[in-house]
């Protein structure tokens, strides 16, 4: 009889906790600009990311970062990056050339978890 109440009693307290919603992905990458995958006929001037939370900015360190490599791996130079809420930019010094192009980027969300990751576009 003691082994059924202790079964009811575990089932009552576990079963709750495991239909319970569970966190997603945090800061997730929503939209980018140019586009994930996309060709573009002419070259960009900015590097544009918006996530799905708001991006940590902490006063005199850079945890969040922007790298753009061209097709033959080499660094394209930036500008700072600045970030206003969940997005982060970036300028590009100069045009990019014809060819495809993989943004590398690391943020940290507002609740401190570190998110990272790459995609690519196509310069025409």
């Amino acid at each position: 009889m003691k082994v059924r109440i202790s079964l009811l009693t575990s089932a009552l307290i576990f079963i709750p906790i495991l239909n319970s919603p569970v966190a997603h992905a945090h800061a997730a990458l929503e939209s980018t600009n140019p586009a994930k995958g996309a060709i573009v006929a002419k070259t960009t001037k900015m590097i544009v990311m918006r996530f799905a939370e708001d991006i940590l900015v902490l006063q005199g360190k850079k945890p969040n970062s922007i790298l753009v490599t061209n097709s033959g791996g080499k660094k394209v130079s930036l500008g700072n990056v600045t970030i206003a809420g969940a997005k982060i930019t970036t300028a590009l010094k100069v045009p990019l050339s014809p060819g495809k192009h993989t943004v590398k980027y690391r943020v940290v969300s507002a609740d401190a978890h570190v998110v990272a990751g790459s995609y690519s576009f196509t310069v025409k």
